[in-house]
């Protein structure tokens, strides 16, 4: 009887799973982009990974509260590696638009931009572990890896096709 309800819970948690990711959406990836697309501040993640200010905190606070802080922090850290990746999600669709463009270089760097967000989508898959374990042992001290300079890529690349994407139809044509 345990073994069916573990079975049947497992499905449906895989099915929704599955929902989720093959749920077509009506969004233009564009105005997503523009919209929610760039709520990622890298300088305060960088801080709150920043082993020195770890060091700094340790050394200030009393360790039941360094506990509490450095939680705090990695939970915030760990709340922008899911933005990160969401938005490298967010701009594989808009990669999978400019790709339709008869302009090649909008095409070429559709597919840097595609490289690259998967890149940061699975840095996210290692990051968020790390992050997961650094939260529930606050003291130790780990490094995590970072998509930080992909992440930067990744932006950059998206914005160099949005430009010229501005500069007119003469230039590019991107469906949607």
């Amino acid at each position: 009887m345990m073994t069916t309800i573990i079975v049947v819970c497992t499905i449906v948690v895989l099915l929704v799973f599955l929902w989720h990711l093959t749920r077509a959406t009506n969004d233009d990836p564009i105005d997503a982009w523009e919209i929610r697309g760039r709520k990622v501040n890298l300088d305060v993640f960088r801080l709150l990974l920043d082993h020195e200010e770890e060091i700094y905190l340790w050394k200030s606070v009393r360790k039941a509260e360094f506990r509490k802080l450095q939680r705090k922090r990695v939970a915030l850290a760990l709340r922008v590696v899911q933005m990160m990746a969401s938005n490298a999600a967010l701009l594989m669709r808009l990669a999978t638009l400019a790709r339709q463009s008869e302009d090649h270089e909008i095409v070429s760097a559709a597919d840097r931009l595609m490289y690259l967000a998967f890149q940061v989508r699975m840095n996210a898959l290692v990051t968020e572990p790390c992050l997961f374990l650094k939260w529930i042992c606050p003291l130790w001290t780990m490094s995590v890896p970072t998509p930080l300079e992909r992440y930067e890529r990744l932006v950059e690349n998206c914005d160099w096709i949005l430009a010229r994407r501005q500069q007119g139809p003469a230039h590019s044509r991107m469906a949607g």
